[in-house]
């Protein structure tokens, strides 16, 4: 009779070990794909308006500030995509464009993309989530995607005065902090 009950013990320990093992995995790899998504698509609305504004070679960090280290790369003609191994960096990105002959019109551009690529990411995320019914995959992805899109969305409006500096040394402010110092210059 005891080894029974013992082995009940052991049969419930062994499924809510199975049930945290099977939950956390893949949340854990839902949380990567959603971070590197919408990473992507927010330093791919800087990327974009710098290819079509310009004629140089255009870099797009996906988890680190500008350093190619311990990346896998693809380059799509002057684009190039380097992108952390370890998705645990993926919380953060960087463009870099070389072309310091753009307007200051042309400059607010390309730094207000990445915002309005995140907005469009987060209403695109939640049309989905508003028409997908059934809970699915597709529904469970929409609704990563809206929750990162929008904490992204909403962290960058407001302006941040703390600096990060990129693999190269150079300072780098929030989008909304930048908007605001090119604003300030072209109404001087």
């Amino acid at each position: 009779m005891q080894l029974r009950r013992d082995n009940c013990i052991l049969a419930k320990s062994t499924t809510m070990f199975e049930v945290l093992f099977t939950s956390i995995i893949p949340l854990a790899l839902l949380l990567a794909f959603t971070l590197f998504i919408t990473i992507t698509l927010h330093e791919l609305g800087h990327a974009i308006p710098a290819l079509l504004m310009t004629r140089e070679d255009v870099t797009i960090y996906i988890g680190s500030l500008g350093n190619p280290d311990k990346s896998f790369h693809v380059s799509f003609g002057r684009l190039t995509i380097y992108c952390k191994y370890n998705p645990l960096f993926w919380y953060k990105g960087c463009c870099v464009s070389f072309d310091y002959n753009l307007t200051i019109d042309q400059r607010l551009l390309l730094v207000a993309g990445g915002p309005v690529a995140s907005l469009l990411g987060t209403f695109i995320s939640w049309l989905l989530l508003s028409y997908v019914d059934e809970a699915g995959i597709l529904r469970l992805i929409s609704g990563s995607v809206f929750t990162i899109s929008f904490i992204i969305t909403v962290s960058i409006l407001f302006p941040s005065f703390s600096v990060r500096y990129t693999a190269g040394g150079h300072p780098v402010y929030n989008d909304s902090y930048q908007i605001v110092r090119l604003l300030k210059m072209k109404y001087r």
